[in-house]
Order: C-alpha cells, then structure tokens, then sequence
C-alpha cells in the first residue's frame, strides 16, 4: 500500500509539474506577426544569431503578405503582437481589441524608413503642379497620412489633389510607371524602384525635417499583462539584433534579400538599413498620427499619448 501510494503521489506531483512548465513554456513564447518590410529585418537577425534563445524566450514567425491579413490576426488573437504603424495601433483599438505600441521599429529619426511621393516618368517636375493631378495612395493608412503631411509641409491642401485610393504597393508602383496616375506616394524600397525606372522624387520624408513616419511592434493589452516578461526578453533580443546588424550590415545582404520584398533590381545595390537603439514614439510624432485621424473622421475616442503607448516593456 505504502508503495502504491508512493507511486501515485508521485505521479500526482510529475502531473503538476507538466502542467506547471506548460504555462511556463506559454508565457515564455511569443507570436509575432510580420510584414516583409525592411524593418523587421533586426528581428530576422536576432533569429538568425539565436539572440532570443539567448535571452529566454521562444518566438514564432507569423508572415503576412498585407497589413488587413496581419490586423486580423491580431484582432483573433492569432498573433500576441505585430511589426506596424501607430495608425494601426489607434485603430484596432477603437475597433474593440485593445492593443499599444512598446517600441519603434524604424523611424527613430526622420532618416529612418522613406516615403516618397513620385510623380510618372517625363511628366510632372515641381510638386506644386500636383494640384488636381491624380495621386495613389492606400486610403486611411500611414501612406494616405504621410502623404498629407507631405503636402502640407510644402504648402499644398490635401483636398487639392485627387487621391486615388490603390491599397496593393506594387500595384500602385506599377500604375505610376504606367503614367495611370499622375504620381504616388510609396516607400522603400518600392519608391527606390521607381525612381530607378524614371519616376521623379517630388518630397522626400527623410529631407523635410519633420519626422513623420514610424514603425511600431505593437501587443495586445493581453499579451502586456499576461506575457510581459516575454516581451521584454523580446526587445531586449531585438536591441541586440539591432546593434549588430549595425555593425556589420553587409554581412547580412542575403539574409536581407531573402526576407524582405527587395524588387530584383536593386538586390545588390540597395543599402542594407541601419536602425537607431531601442525607444518608445516620440509624444509629438505619435500626437500628430491621433491629430489627423481625428480631423479625418477615422478615430471617435479622444485617445492620448498613453492610450496607444506603452512604457511597462521598454524599462
């Protein structure tokens, strides 16, 4: 008897113990889902150097071919957080899954991550010849916005132009160097492409001394609380990601080119980006995104700084 109860208290404890290092294991691994824009390319470094092994957590790659793929997910709670813009962040809150931006990705610096605004091949030469021309845009995204502070910036009212509203970029690269429109909004590599194949560089982002377009990773609140140890060890793995792809980022083309949507062309030549040390958005950069959803109708709630961005993460 004494033995069989031996066994069972035993068994009893190994059961615990299963069922204790599965929720460990849970909390401890991270869905992320991601884009193949050039600013996750840190992450895949990370990957590639068994950075977040090296940290204690376990990540899942979750690859989206477009950001209405990517929001869904998160909205289902497929992923627990995803590489995007604070556009995203505000809506998807106010849709009902509350999410908050932990830290950039690119845009630390207005150098970081282009857009452009192009006008076709052989057409027009001063952005101030845009009024009443056609102008590609993704409606009600980072590119629509960008594109109207732009604008702004250079003295011309949005409403001047006629959006044309192309979510899908190549498409929309592809309908300028058509002359279908009279100039897009796109960023790179896709505006590098462009530019290549003839389409003129009326504004670029990174000379107007404005810093108008960021990246986030963003989690679901769920994920912050429940999973917020993981997420550390997550940026933590990242920032080093970060650093030595800084320091060696030529090292890193093929895994660049395999990774990220680079148009053939430009493989070679197109500069591997650097990345800025780990931060939070700026308060004026993330007030300028809520200020324009608001004009646009696009946000109901009044959200503030804190709303949308987390520090409990990045400490």
């Amino acid at each position: 008897m004494k033995r069989a109860a031996s066994f069972y208290s035993i068994l009893i404890i190994a059961l615990l113990m299963a069922v204790m290092c599965s929720g460990c294991k849970e909390e401890d691994t991270l869905k992320i889902g991601l884009l193949p824009n050039e600013e996750v390319l840190p992450f895949y470094v990370a990957l590639e150097e068994d950075l977040y092994q090296k940290h204690g957590v376990n990540v899942e790659v979750v690859n989206f071919q477009s950001a209405a793929e990517r929001d869904a997910a998160l909205q289902a709670g497929a992923v627990d957080g995803v590489e995007g813009d604070l556009l995203a962040v505000a809506l998807i809150r106010q849709g009902g899954t509350p999410v908050k931006a932990v830290s950039l990705a690119m845009g630390a610096t207005p150098q970081e991550g282009r857009f452009a605004l192009l006008a076709a091949p052989g057409t027009i030469t001063d952005v101030k010849e845009l009024k009443g021309k056609k102008l590609a845009i993704s409606e009600n995204t980072i590119i629509e916005y960008t594109a109207d502070q732009m604008l702004l910036i250079k003295g011309i009212d949005p409403q001047e132009v006629q959006k044309v509203n192309i979510a899908k970029m190549p498409l929309r690269a592809e309908m300028l160097l058509q002359k279908q429109v009279d100039a897009a909004v796109l960023p790179d590599p896709l505006a590098a492409y462009a530019e290549i194949k003839g389409a003129n560089v009326l504004i670029d982002d990174t000379k107007l001394g404005v810093n108008i377009s960021q990246s986030v990773y963003f989690f679901s609140d769920e994920a912050i609380e429940t999973k917020k140890e993981a997420i550390k060890k997550f940026l933590q793995a990242y920032a080093e990601g970060s650093e030595i792809l800084n320091e060696n980022p030529e090292g890193y083309r093929d895994l660049f080119i395999e990774k990220i949507q680079i148009p053939v062309e430009l493989q070679e030549s197109y500069p591997v980006p650097s990345f800025s040390t780990l931060q939070l958005p700026a308060q004026e950069d993330t007030q300028r995104v809520i200020d324009w959803l608001t004009d646009n109708g696009l946000l109901t709630e009044p959200y503030t700084y804190e709303d949308i961005v987390t520090d409990e993460v990045i400490k």
